[in-house]
């Protein structure tokens, strides 16, 4: 199991720092890193996305990963509104799906992504967290839709 973690944290640590992220911090099975600009960090989320399934894992293992992305102040050692924002939206999200939270979705309006899409998926029920949270999916065209 460690070396698996160890594994995935250096590939997500690797993808995120070489698509602008600043001050990636790893904590188990979570990562969060910081973006310049909100196509910054919807281009390394599909980045992470692509990463995470083209892997070749040890022992057959396939896997996935949920993404959240919320544009706003970090706050002090990533301890603020943001990375809570990004906690809620990844609870939400099935693995393999990036979610945007509206202000990031918003900031993406009139930016070129090339293939990807951003569509609404209304307020989903977060997993672990009661409560729901208001969402847009940024979809890969590698991977098609999926359901919220």
């Amino acid at each position: 199991f460690w070396g698996l973690l160890t594994e995935y944290q250096r590939l997500l640590s690797r993808v995120l720092g070489a698509m602008g992220g600043r001050a990636v911090e790893l904590a188990g099975d979570s990562v969060a890193a910081g973006f310049a600009t909100a196509k910054e960090a919807a281009l390394a989320a599909a980045a992470a996305q692509r990463a995470v399934a083209a892997h070749e894992w040890p022992h057959g293992v396939s896997a996935a990963i949920s993404v959240g992305v919320h544009s706003g102040e970090a706050g002090i050692g990533w301890l603020g509104p943001a990375i809570l924002r990004c906690t809620e939206l990844c609870d939400a999200a099935e693995s393999g799906q990036v979610f945007l939270s509206q202000a990031t979705a918003s900031l993406l309006e009139d930016e070129n992504l090339g293939e990807l899409v951003i569509r609404d998926v209304g307020e989903p029920d977060m997993r672990r967290i009661r409560g729901a949270v208001r969402a847009f999916e940024l979809v890969l065209p590698s991977t098609g839709e999926t359901t919220a």
